[in-house]
């Protein structure tokens, strides 16, 4: 699994009130009104992962989970911090990201490993790296014009109605293109991306991505995300628990010395 991945998994996103309408919409108006959602300033978590192979092994992994948001200043998207806490033989096997505004700057990864007692950067193509089922590209957030982005249908689906929009990247990707499922609601502030169907480059079905959400406050915050790869039997469960928002972080939470540290009392 790939250790680069696991710290991606903190939405940076922004708030779209509003009444949704009845008339027709654009894709881009769907993907405007109810793809991005503020996700708090910061975040303090439980990120529990659950993940079956092919073979139908299961392997579960828990982290207390920082995340910051950072908007941009001084080149920074946002940081993330992960201190392991099961299994018990991987405790204070800690990661750090900081992702970056510019898509053309790689995110800088360190691992602190206290068996060495070290911090070491994490490269993408680290070969102690395995694959989690999501890429950077899955979870970081698009902007909107990145995408061609056209409105399909409103489609039903046990009992709820969708708005199905597909999305064809500019620039290519890891992915031909993803169709997003929007529910339907009252208000805009209720529609949310509750699943992404992944295409590759000619047309196949790659992996579907379903979301539930919760409210902390006035954000928005995963609940729980499911990912099944259409290829094989490979599937990821991630779970947000005890989610704390806007909880008053630090630039010292997202340091090498934190990772040394461990998950200390804050």
């Amino acid at each position: 699994m790939h250790a680069r991945t696991i710290f991606l998994l903190a939405l940076t996103v922004v708030a779209h009130p509003g009444r949704a309408e009845e008339t027709p919409l654009s894709g881009a108006d769907i993907v405007k009104h109810c793809y991005y959602k503020y996700a708090g300033d910061d975040q303090r978590s439980q990120l529990v992962i659950a993940l079956t192979d092919e073979s139908g092994k299961k392997v579960k992994s828990e982290y207390l989970r920082l995340w910051k948001n950072y908007g941009g200043k001084d080149g920074v998207e946002d940081k993330v911090v992960l201190f392991t806490q099961f299994p018990p033989d991987s405790k204070g096997v800690n990661f750090m990201r900081w992702a970056y505004s510019d898509l053309k700057k790689a995110a800088d990864q360190w691992v602190y490993l206290p068996e060495m007692r070290m911090v070491r950067r994490v490269s993408q193509r680290d070969p102690n790296n395995m694959d989690w089922g999501f890429t950077d590209d899955d979870l970081r957030i698009r902007a909107l014009d990145e995408d061609d982005h056209l409105f399909k249908e409103v489609a039903r689906f046990e009992d709820s109605e969708y708005y199905l929009v597909e999305s064809t990247p500019k620039q290519a990707t890891t992915h031909g293109k993803r169709v997003s499922w929007f529910n339907k609601a009252d208000d805009w502030d209720d529609c949310l991306q509750r699943r992404i169907d992944y295409y590759d480059p000619r047309g196949e079905l790659i992996k579907t991505q379903f979301m539930k959400w919760a409210r902390v406050k006035d954000a928005w915050v995963w609940r729980t995300v499911v990912v099944r790869n259409s290829r094989n039997a490979v599937s990821a469960v991630y779970d947000m628990r005890n989610v704390e928002v806007n909880v008053g972080l630090s630039d010292d939470d997202f340091t090498q010395r934190t990772l040394k540290l461990g998950d200390r009392p804050r």
